[in-house]
This record gives C-alpha cells, sequence and structure tokens, in this order.
C-alpha cells in the first residue's frame, strides 16, 4: 500500500525544523528555500500550514510535463525529478492544486520525493505536548505523519462531524 506524509496542520507550531531537515537532507545546506516541504505562516491567527507533495493519483503534474520528467518510484511510488529531462519550464508548478511543487533559487524544481521512504521532515517533527488538542484521538500526536494512504484514523471530531451528517440526512 503506498504511503505519503499525512498532515494536521492544528498540531504545527511553525518552528520550520521540518523545512530545515528537508534541505539540508537534500542539499547539504540549512536554507527553507531548498525544502520540500515548505510551511505556510498567518501570525496575527497563530496558524502554520504545512504543504508537500500529497502524491496524487492520477497527478496532474506528470501530466502536463512536456519532458516527462516527473515520474512515480516504482520502490516507494513517491514523485521525483528526473533532472536529465527537466527543462524548469515551471508547467508542474502551475498545475500542482496544492502548490506544494516549487522552484529552487538555481531554478531546479522541487518536490518531495518521500526521502526513498523515509521522510527527514516526519523523523524531526515533535509531538505536540499533551491536551494541546484534545479533539485528537492521540493527544501526543505530530503534525507530521508518515502512513498509508488509506490509514486515515478517525479523530473525535471527524466522528462529530460524521455523526452530524448522518442525522441530518435522517431527518430529510
Amino acid at each position: 500500500m503506498p504511503k505519503r506524509i499525512a498532515i494536521t496542520p492544528s498540531l504545527c507550531s511553525g518552528c520550520i525544523q521540518c523545512e530545515l531537515a528537508c534541505s539540508i537532507n537534500k542539499t547539504g545546506w540549512a536554507n527553507p528555500l531548498w525544502s520540500r516541504i515548505r510551511v505556510a505562516k498567518n501570525h496575527e491567527k497563530g496558524l502554520f500550514l504545512p504543504t508537500v507533495c500529497r502524491q496524487c493519483n492520477p497527478a496532474p503534474c506528470i501530466k502536463i510535463c512536456p519532458q516527462e520528467a516527473l515520474q512515480k518510484s516504482p520502490d516507494t511510488g513517491a514523485l521525483y525529478v528526473d533532472s536529465t529531462r527537466c527543462i524548469s519550464c515551471e508547467m508542474c508548478v502551475s498545475a500542482c492544486p496544492f502548490g506544494a511543487i516549487n522552484v529552487g533559487p538555481d531554478e531546479t524544481i522541487l518536490v518531495c520525493d518521500l526521502c526513498n521512504g523515509d521522510p527527514m521532515c516526519v523523523k524531526v517533527c515533535k509531538p505536540r505536548p499533551e491536551n494541546t488538542c484534545t479533539y485528537l484521538s492521540n493527544p501526543r500526536a505530530s503534525a507530521l505523519e508518515y502512513r498509508e494512504i488509506t490509514a486515515l484514523p478517525l479523530t473525535t471530531r471527524s466522528i462529530q462531524v460524521n455523526k452530524l451528517a448522518f442525522c441530518q440526512e435522517r431527518e430529510e
């Protein structure tokens, strides 16, 4: 079963350790501009949203690439860029519905390849303290998890939403 990085934005503290770990792992430099994961920040509201490739299937970025430079790894199923084919046209950047494909400082295309099945960003994402988010099934969860795509745990909140939707359907 393919895996991907699952994100729980309410647990992200905006520390950017994931960005730094990614850039160090991929380039050897601690520079978020080289990261394949990005954290959007709204400091006024205290909101942080990590954005990483969702490993879509079918992937619009693969379909739009004129050079067939974006491919799926046969080992991990993760998207990767074949740098020998890529012409940096940035069509994939436009095609990504989640804004998860970026352009590096040297105009190279940056997309998460899941670190060959062992994502560094997930390793450095620290669990939040107890009771930070009591509506989660595991209050010591991290904002980033590497798991099977179908393995989506039901949180207390999602169970409440499902019950509400079910009740509304019965009333109609």
